[in-house]
């Protein structure tokens, strides 16, 4: 008897067939929209900031700085920027904590440079040169940021990442070159949510290492 002819079984088992695919697109879809978002958070500039200026700040802890003027460069370098965009972001004034639409970004670099300012300021004043070159080279970096920004949606997750590990190898004489794996896995999180094209994450991932790695070898 034909599987097409009536009381045949195929039809009901291409339903299942079918139902089956649709089930395993929709639990592979929803895996990356989560393992995206977990990349996105747990790398996120937010917090990979303040770790950059710690690492600076450890640096120059080598130099015998006091660790009191050490937190309140931290403070202003890192703490009062996150708590200036936790301000904005409470007053809905971002669409939401990845700053999708490109203007929301302006007024958070624009500050986070002028307490960037202070901190080199704070440095300056202390006395510590080295640790007032490590931190230009991030204001320099931040400026690039925010000059491209103006006009174009450079991706900050993939410049800072960048920057960061980077950075943590100079300091530790390459020891952490495997960072870079998840450098990768950033850029594809960002191109995956749709808050970033390609181009965007690779310029960004360029600018970022690639400043802070002529930057510290001029500087020190």
């Amino acid at each position: 008897k034909s599987y097409f002819s009536e009381g045949g079984n195929l039809f009901p088992i291409l339903n299942l067939l079918i139902n089956d695919i649709f089930l395993y697109i929709y639990i592979v879809k929803r895996f990356k929209d989560i393992f995206a978002e977990i990349v996105s958070r747990i790398l996120d500039p937010v917090w990979e900031i303040p770790l950059a200026i710690l690492l600076a700040v450890a640096f120059a802890a080598t130099e015998g700085l006091r660790w009191r003027f050490l937190g309140l460069l931290l403070f202003i370098d890192a703490v009062v920027p996150f708590i200036f965009f936790l301000t904005m972001l409470r007053h809905r004034q971002l669409v939401n904590w990845d700053m999708q639409r490109r203007g929301e970004r302006i007024p958070i670099y624009a500050f986070a440079l002028i307490c960037h300012l202070a901190g080199l300021w704070l440095a300056h004043e202390l006395g510590k040169a080295e640790l007032v070159s490590v931190l230009s080279v991030f204001y320099l970096i931040g400026i690039s940021f925010a000059i491209i920004t103006m006009k174009w949606k450079i991706s900050l997750h993939a410049g800072v990442n960048a920057g960061l590990f980077t950075l943590i190898n100079l300091f530790y004489g390459w020891q952490y070159i495997w960072l870079y794996s998840l450098l990768l896995l950033v850029m594809w999180a960002r191109v995956y949510q749709k808050h970033h094209s390609w181009g965007q994450v690779i310029v960004g991932a360029l600018l970022g290492g690639g400043m802070v790695g002529i930057g510290l070898a001029v500087v020190l």
